[in-house]
């Protein structure tokens, strides 16, 4: 049998033929023992053949693949990874991002230093270096309310949802709620204890969910920006950005009324926060139904 990996690089892809191949050139494949498993949601595209025509180049790496007859939503594919990884650290990577030389290994040294380290999530950056904001903190109902009422949009630089973490610069540590799951260590400790993803939460919502499981076992979870990662954001997205709208609400009240609808005045606003969110999903695909017939 193979030695067990340091680490399990864990990658769903869905029509990423342009992103995939950078993504896995950047892996430290001589720094670290890994295993790398890619879990394919019926891309139509040429990923498929990219991620074939790599591993015929090299042989030796150990990657596995998994080709999905169709697409069963993010939260699925992760966790089929997950069933099948090995590492004594799990990193679930997007498609869409190249790692910078010695990254996992920074990355790795935190947890060594305890204090019930679960997950760890790099500083976010642009091709361009610009730093992408990435964390945020859980969400409550006022912060939601806040947003669906497009204040935020029109008043950028004065009205700001608490979730959204405005207030935080990005560039120093920070133990917090949320980052975003485009790139976060998690050590094979805390998902024993914790779990795999919530399946009900299909695309989005999925990792708000699976960071405060997380939180509720007291592993921490750390923002690290001295390991920048280049992450081209929502390259499977755009493509299809009017389903992503209604799928994006839909996990956002089932996150809500996984958490915030145990007494009456909570379920109340949970049953509110319906046809709020269906009205602005509505408005918002209008918007981007019209101006993409203008273009």
């Amino acid at each position: 049998m193979n030695k067990m990996p340091q680490l399990s690089v864990i990658i769903v892809t869905y029509n990423n033929e342009n992103e995939i191949i950078p993504c896995l050139a950047s892996l430290p494949w001589s720094a670290i023992s890994m295993e790398i498993i890619v879990v394919d949601s019926h891309s139509a595209d040429r990923t498929r053949e990219m991620i074939n025509r790599f591993h015929e180049s090299r042989p030796e790496i150990p990657l596995f693949t998994f080709w999905r007859s169709y697409n069963e939503g993010y939260a699925k594919g992760i966790n089929l990874g997950l069933r099948h990884c090995r590492g004594q650290y799990i990193l679930i990577l997007g498609p869409d991002t190249i790692l910078q030389p010695g990254s996992i290994e920074s990355m790795v040294e935190l947890f060594k230093k305890g204090n019930r380290t679960g997950m760890v999530a790099p500083q976010l950056i642009s091709a361009n270096a610009e730093v992408l904001p990435s964390c945020r903190r859980f969400p409550v109902y006022k912060d939601i309310f806040l947003e669906l009422t497009g204040l935020p949009r029109l008043f950028p630089g004065r009205i700001q949802p608490a979730w959204k973490m405005a207030d935080f610069s990005h560039m120093e540590i920070k133990e917090v709620d949320q980052p975003e799951a485009s790139c976060i260590l998690v050590s094979r400790e805390a998902f024993n204890e914790v779990g795999p993803m919530d399946e009900r939460f299909t695309i989005f919502f999925n990792d708000v969910d699976w960071c405060r499981r997380f939180k509720q076992k007291n592993w921490n979870i750390w923002f690290f920006p001295k390991v920048k990662i280049i992450h081209k954001k929502g390259a499977s997205i755009r493509s299809a950005r009017i389903p992503m709208i209604w799928k994006s609400y839909q996990g956002l009240y089932r996150y809500f009324r996984k958490y915030h609808s145990s007494t009456v005045p909570e379920h109340f606003k949970s049953l509110l926060l319906i046809p709020c969110l269906v009205w602005t999903a509505a408005l918002r695909s209008a918007f981007i139904f019209l101006f993409s017939n203008n273009r």
